[in-house]
């Protein structure tokens, strides 16, 4: 009996939701010039407005893998869209500063639900040997969506302005969350189409994991060798990044001098080039795990990936025209988008039936880079007005990231 292929339409379906909420996530900072133009907020206060999603998103990202293992990914990502989706559109009613910041926390919080399902769902429905261009491909999708969401964006903003742009951006959930409860399901024996031949491929002719097996699973694995450098590593390298979602267009307006629509399609470049890395990083993490290990494809990965983003990022910051300083700068996100792919399939390597747990504990140490990198670098930048000395901050932790990523290895972490 030839396999059926449903598990591909599942793959693509959470690419393209991830797409629709990096667009959630990413508008505000083509709207953050004029947020702070109308409010008079300065610069750290626009850095704890990013950041605050990013501390509310690193707060619920376990707690929301666990529920997923718990319960399954089909109810949790419909209600997350619902509401991460209401609160995009609540950001147009926010009236000061401490209303943005109750709506962002909001947003984050439940925006955190995405990522551990999805990856609590391709522990069940991805063959090992595809997950790392799997996660690649999923996590392209939030690059896709981070590459079109600026020039989007500025569009909607000169001609209805900030507030609209959010309701308009809100809208999008409705369908997704829709069509998410429709076509997934907890279990791929559970969906009609899989038909068993799929179901022996995938591996998933097992009984699911219990409810217990979330929370044991994670204090069995949280002290181990591989998983400790794996939070670090998800720490270091997401310092830098954060930069690109949030303080990029900024940055190149205030210190480089574009307008707002030149900003906004150089600010799209570093999620276009991550589109195509997160697929080439899956692509050849897979390739070379078969030829190899995939404990060393995903170390190698990782380790020439965060060395070239941190080289790539100082020649922008030093280089003299603006044009080419933005793309060797997107080239730098290109570079570390490389690895993200092996990192998501190390975190369902390390957690085993707890894959949603621990990529969760995973992706909240990435989001603990995330909420403290836009604060910190918008209390550098109001102390010394120096934006090398921003970024600078970002290339050490990525060397130092690059480095821990020689000692992520699954097969230390112990087993059931």
């Amino acid at each position: 009996m030839k396999p059926s292929r449903v598990h591909y339409s599942v793959v693509a379906l959470a690419v393209l939701i991830d797409m629709m909420s990096y667009m959630d996530r990413v508008c505000i900072s083509v709207a953050a010039p004029k947020i702070r133009e109308e409010f008079g907020f300065s610069p750290s206060q626009v850095g704890l407005i990013f950041s605050i999603f990013s501390l509310s998103y690193f707060l619920f990202q376990t707690f929301w893998g666990a529920m997923a293992d718990r319960f399954g990914a089909r109810g949790i990502v419909s209600l997350a869209i619902l509401w991460w989706s209401a609160f995009t559109g609540f950001t147009a009613l926010a009236w000061n500063f401490v209303s943005l910041l109750v709506i962002r926390f909001c947003f984050g919080a439940v925006e955190a639900a995405l990522s551990p399902a999805i990856a609590s769902a391709f522990s069940r429905w991805v063959p090992v040997t595809e997950r790392s261009t799997a996660f690649g491909a999923f996590l392209g999708g939030g690059r896709t969506g981070g590459a079109v969401t600026p020039a989007i964006a500025a569009f909607l903003l000169l001609r209805y302005g900030w507030r609209a742009m959010f309701v308009v951006f809100a809208g999008l959930g409705l369908f997704w969350a829709a069509l998410w409860w429709f076509w997934y399901r907890n279990s791929p024996s559970e969906h009609r189409f899989v038909n068993e031949a799929e179901l022996e491929r995938i591996g998933a002719l097992v009984v699911p994991a219990p409810a217990s097996a979330g929370r044991a699973a994670t204090a069995k694995f949280v002290w181990s060798k591989p998983l400790v450098n794996l939070l670090a590593v998800a720490f270091g390298s997401t310092f830098l990044w954060q930069f690109f979602i949030t303080w990029f267009p900024t940055y190149l307006m205030e210190n480089r001098g574009f307008t707002l629509t030149q900003a906004a399609g150089y600010a799209g470049l570093p999620f276009l080039f991550g589109v195509g890395a997160n697929w080439m990083g899956g692509l050849a993490t897979d390739a070379l795990g078969r030829r190899f290990t995939p404990g060393a494809a995903r170390a190698a990965m990782g380790f020439f990936g965060l060395t070239f983003a941190a080289a790539f990022m100082t020649a922008g910051m030093l280089w003299p025209e603006r044009g080419t300083a933005a793309v060797l700068m997107a080239l730098c996100a290109f570079s570390a988008d490389l690895y993200l792919g092996a990192a998501w399939a190390s975190a369902v390597a390390i957690g085993g039936k707890a894959g949603g747990t621990v990529a969760g504990l995973m992706n909240s140490s990435s989001n603990a880079a995330a909420f403290a990198s836009p604060l910190l670098m918008g209390w550098v930048l109001q102390t010394y007005h120096n934006w090398n000395a921003v970024l600078g901050l970002g290339v050490a932790t990525t060397l130092i990231a690059a480095v821990l990523w020689l000692n992520v290895n699954p097969r230390e972490a112990p087993r059931e």
